[in-house]
């Protein structure tokens, strides 16, 4: 399951870009996945819960964003997003195509409370 080790990933970028700052609680984190990127919404969320506890995100929400496919069409070199696989065309309906996004898998957002001075 790579799900535990992309959370244990996101959670060590977030305790990075928190340190310093007076964190009194983190809120949600927000991490956008896309299509081919092959995660698996419950397994992140199950990752998630299992080793969230333990860093400076414990008791935050995860907020999950799906993101599509982007590609290229071979035959007619039209750009295009698919939310459904296998990726057609939307088009001239082929099937040969280059995939210029939708692998990647980031945190995007994380929101939380500051302490009081």
């Amino acid at each position: 399951m790579h799900e535990m080790s992309l959370i244990e990933r996101i959670l060590s970028i977030a305790e990075e870009s928190l340190a310093g700052r007076r964190v009194a609680r983190v809120n949600e984190l927000t991490v956008e996945a896309g299509l081919l990127a092959n995660v698996v919404p419950e397994a992140l969320s199950f990752a998630f819960e299992a080793v969230s506890g333990r860093s400076v995100c414990r008791g935050a929400k995860l907020n999950l964003i799906r993101r599509p496919a982007a590609a290229r069409c071979r035959l007619c070199r039209e750009e295009f997003q698919s939310e459904v696989m296998p990726i057609v065309c939307p088009f001239c309906s082929g099937r040969e195509i280059e995939i210029t996004g939708g692998t990647e898998v980031f945190l995007s957002s994380i929101d939380f409370d500051e302490e009081e001075e």
